[in-house]
């Protein structure tokens, strides 16, 4: 008996388990099966009999009119763990569909819901015949009762989101002190891309935590009753009061804004627990604070002076205490013509009652790049890596160094503008991030970057220098392939869509997933937990057969131990995530990534009574990185010569156990083939065009362009082989085997001959 589920590719055999012997569990709600069940053993997917049954006809992707420019993705997989549904605002657990580009969820209910049903209800619930007299709202965990604005005590309280008084209508906890406009209660964000924390959004959520801001407990706070903003993945927290903090003056002594903490800034008695990081004095008053640093300065530290000048007025500028210029209730700054807090010091004009924030005077100096001095001079060889902080390319010349941390700038890169406004997000500025944050994808390009970005501090949105710095129709071109490349995915080896990114920092590591080799260059990568492919190692088929193992499919799969059948080298130790591998479920026999795809092209000579089979540069990488993180003492020696075979490529007989470089198995330099009208020559690479596909003209498969093929020097581009596909139909020899006494010497004769020939 079978079940297909709409949201997995193959059909799932029923099971009957017994606890005692069988140690399964279940995909979807994590517990132990023991009974009924349903399994996919292709895929190791295995679900109670119930649990498969809940979610068979769930479709596994789905596009919903109310989020139409991404696809929302079926999640039942882990524990019922409680979210809220943003479009009912309803806090739901279990099985729901959330878009895998941003945070965005819906319970079953809303996901397939018309969009006439939820329209209908938005007015609704606008009308004041329907209003509701309580409401659930995802930010409180108490009821909010409706209210009306009257002089009864209410309008002692200011509403928690815009901080303004209480008037008309508004909803509100009152065993709490939580009030919120009714038109305010639509518009706090679930998710915030706070400047305190750039390189991740904040959710929001009841969390037991520290907040970073104010350094309190959020859970002793009001019983717990009001959702803060918080990062699970750094477990950075901000209450919902502090979320509203936003630094905005630059200190020339420091790297990151400072956000002003005035006197509402949360419980009256906690801002005596700050001391001044300048005179080490409790900060009794108003000060500054970077939420980053925990760096508290008073006014008079920073300094803020009590006279200032500024080229938007005629006028000297005197620090004043705050002031509330009418009864309207509405406060702005004069020079950035934004909205102000009337409890806030103000720089002030008493000849014409010009008023300005602190931060709008004093900003009129660059960030710091680095907290120690940089000296202008020429970059030498003994500061070791020479590759600039900000763009990250290697410098030559002279630039901008801190010779005690080796820090080096460009001369350019050390005279960025701090602020600038860009085509490509043309409705806010962009501010320069000089300290490091964690790696994350620029934008536009789509690259992984270290280094120096402009970041829109009020949505998130990121350039690296490289886009920041060129006109958008130089950094927006892209190749006929890159056009062609699909952007997002899914692949069998993880459960998330991965997204198109390129990794191009020359100094900053990552390692695929699958081949464990290095990424450089095009990628697919998950942003919610890290998983990252190389582009050709999604071409891997999750089954293969090989002629050394004819007999049975190998599959690609994770393996707790055992060693490689082909390289006889153990398979990579538990730290290396799953450490996939080919092997055979039959027979118990395990292959490397880079050895089953050695095995594909078997090799028959006179010389030798088996196939040898070749081991090429992905091998040798991988060699490489083994004898660097797991064995040092490992090593192939070619039993012809003796000398190592690591660092070329070389053919190995999987019965022998013995390997041969590839001059020594002395293979014909010029063949005539059957194949090809003209003689073909030994070759060590071809690399026929940037196109990123290779392939034979013999059997029309794909080919290596790093491996040695045989190449038609009378025709150039238009033929080029395997070695095993050129040999199978040779007709006559026409040059001399190679000797044993002459295969030193041949390499360097070689390089000579092979001007078309790439290196690695």
């Amino acid at each position: 008996m079978e079940i297909k589920l709409a949201s997995h590719e193959h059909s799932m055999g029923y099971h009957c388990l017994d606890d005692e012997t069988d140690d399964k569990w279940c995909e979807k709600c994590t517990a132990k099966i023991c009974g009924a069940a349903y399994a996919c053993v292709r895929c190791e997917l295995w679900l109670h009999e119930l649990c498969a049954k809940a979610i068979q006809y769930l479709p596994r992707e789905i596009t919903h009119p109310l989020h139409s420019h991404h696809h929302l993705m079926l999640d039942w997989s882990g524990p019922a763990a409680p979210f809220t549904c943003d479009l009912c605002l309803k806090i739901s657990s279990g099985t729901n569909y959330r878009c895998c580009r941003c945070p965005f969820e819906f319970d079953l209910v809303c996901a397939f819901a018309s969009s006439d049903d939820h329209v209908a209800s938005k007015k609704r619930q606008r009308s004041n015949a329907d209003r509701k007299q309580t409401m659930r709202h995802y930010c409180h965990i108490h009821p909010l009762v409706l209210y009306k604005y009257s002089n009864e005590g209410e309008h002692d309280y200011n509403c928690r989101w815009c901080d303004k008084p209480l008037t008309g209508i508004f909803y509100g906890c009152k065993s709490c002190g939580f009030f919120l406009h009714e038109f305010c209660s639509d518009k706090i964000p679930k998710t915030l891309n706070h400047p305190f924390h750039p390189s991740h959004p904040l959710r929001l959520d009841f969390v037991d935590a520290t907040c970073n801001a104010c350094t309190q407990r959020i859970s002793m706070s009001k019983a717990f009753s009001t959702a803060a903003y918080g990062c699970q993945i750094c477990n950075f927290n901000l209450d919902f009061g502090c979320a509203k903090l936003l630094p905005t003056l630059k200190h020339e002594g420091h790297n990151h804004c400072l956000t002003y903490v005035g006197p509402t800034f949360r419980d009256p008695v906690l801002k005596y627990h700050f001391q001044c990081s300048s005179c080490r004095e409790l900060c009794l008053d108003t000060f500054y604070r970077c939420v980053q640093c925990d760096l508290n300065l008073h006014l008079k530290c920073v300094p803020v002076p009590p006279l200032a000048k500024h080229r938007y007025h005629r006028h000297p500028l005197l620090l004043n205490q705050p002031i509330r210029e009418d009864e309207v209730g509405e406060y702005y700054c004069d020079i950035c013509e934004k909205e102000r807090d009337p409890t806030h010091e103000v720089y002030y004009c008493q000849k014409c009652t010009y008023i300005a924030h602190i931060e709008c005077v004093l900003n009129q100096v660059r960030p710091v790049l680095h907290k120690h001095p940089l000296k202008f001079c020429e970059v030498t060889e003994n500061l070791g890596e020479r590759v600039c902080k900000a763009c990250r390319l290697e410098l030559s010349g002279p630039g901008y160094i801190c010779k005690g941390c080796r820090y080096i700038l460009h001369e350019n890169c050390a005279k960025l503008p701090d602020e600038i406004q860009h085509p490509l997000h043309p409705q806010h500025h962009l501010n320069l991030y000089a300290t490091s944050l964690d790696r994350d994808i620029c934008d536009n390009c789509r690259d992984f970057y270290s280094g120096f970005i402009y970041l829109c501090e009020q949505c998130g949105f990121k350039l690296d220098l490289k886009c920041a710095t060129r006109a958008p129709s130089e950094s927006g071109r892209t190749t006929l392939k890159e056009s062609e490349r699909e952007t997002e995915l899914f692949h069998f080896t993880h459960k998330h869509k991965l997204l198109f990114c390129n990794f191009t920092d020359p100094v900053a590591e990552t390692r695929c997933n699958l081949c464990q080799l290095q990424i450089f260059g095009p990628a697919y990568h998950c942003t919610r937990c890290g998983w990252v492919l190389h582009e050709s190692c999604l071409r891997l088929p999750q089954e293969m057969q090989v002629p050394f193992h004819s007999q049975h499919t190998l599959t690609l799969s994770y393996t707790r131990y055992g060693g490689c059948h082909a390289c006889a080298l153990k398979l990579l130790p538990s730290g290396y995530h799953k450490r996939y591998n080919y092997g055979c479920k039959d027979c118990g026999v395990n292959y490397h990534i880079a050895c089953a795809i050695s095995l594909t092209r078997p090799l028959k000579l006179d010389s030798h009574m088996h196939h040898l089979y070749y081991f090429g540069t992905d091998f040798d990488r991988f060699f490489a990185m083994y004898r660097d993180f797991i064995n040092i003492y490992a090593q192939l020696f070619c039993s012809h010569c003796g000398e190592i075979c690591s660092g070329q490529s070389f053919y190995r007989c999987l019965e022998c156990f013995i390997n041969f470089h590839v001059e020594c198995v002395s293979l014909p330099q010029i063949i005539k083939s059957k194949c090809h009208i003209h003689p073909l020559t030994l070759k060590d690479s071809y690399i026929e065009d940037d196109s990123e596909e290779h392939y034979c003209d013999a059997c029309e498969e794909r080919r290596h362009p790093n491996h040695h093929v045989y190449y038609c020097e009378e025709c150039p581009g238009i033929f080029v082989a395997h070695i095993d596909c050129a040999l199978s139909k040779e007709e006559e020899v026409v040059s001399f085997l190679v000797p044993r006494e002459m295969k030193k010497r041949i390499p360097r004769e070689r390089k000579k001959r092979m001007s078309l020939t790439r290196g690695i």
